[in-house]
């Protein structure tokens, strides 16, 4: 006679399903038997418990009678205990994305920081650069710098100069203005990776 609850679940023990016919619990039981047998496993102290185990397992289930109480049994213990444990192990195994996933968006979090900041930095020494150039001139193109310039064939020199300057101005000014827009789109990249979070 069983117990109104089931101990083990004799199904996984076997490794077969709860439909199995006679024919495959038998295979399975002989297969398994080899395998766990104590004298095979002299040094596991656990290999005679194992191995009465599945003798019990395949004595309650090859009888017909035996198995459909089992069933009966097992239908209101075990399988609702191994239907929760999959759905635990499944919300664990949500949980475990999740948090990869929130792990993965703080680490790009942090790379966008550290990436606004470097912008940042080169924007800023661009923007010295400009500076410097302005002040070079506004200081070449004082009255008395630009009358200078015409003494003993300095004119040339002088156009020279300042197509340069004004040369590396336009350039420093596009890559300020291209800085800026990459910042714009890192700092929308830094949002959208704060409410991810």
């Amino acid at each position: 006679m069983l117990p109104t609850t089931v101990l083990h679940d004799y199904y996984a023990i076997l490794g077969i399903p709860q439909s199995a016919d006679s024919a495959t619990i038998k295979s399975a039981y002989k297969r398994l038997a080899l395998v766990k047998h104590p004298d095979r496993r002299r040094n596991e102290p656990k290999a005679t418990a194992e191995f009465q185990l599945l003798n019990a397992a395949y004595e309650q289930l090859r009888d017909v009678v035996k198995r459909r109480e089992y069933d009966r049994i097992y239908e209101s213990t075990i399988r609702p205990l191994k239907i929760k444990n999959q759905k635990i192990a499944e919300l664990d195994g949500r949980l475990r994305q999740l948090k990869d996933k929130r792990r993965s968006h703080e680490n790009s979090l942090y790379n966008a920081n550290k990436d606004l900041i470097r912008l940042n930095v080169e924007r800023d020494s661009l923007k010295g650069e400009k500076e410097w150039i302005m002040k070079e001139r506004a200081t070449e193109e004082t009255w008395w710098f630009y009358m200078c310039s015409f003494m003993s064939g300095r004119a040339a020199d002088f156009t020279r100069q300042k197509e340069r300057r004004e040369t590396m101005l336009i350039s420093i000014i596009g890559k300020c203005c291209a800085k800026d827009l990459d910042i714009d789109l890192k700092l929308k990249d830094v949002q959208s990776f704060k409410e991810k979070i």
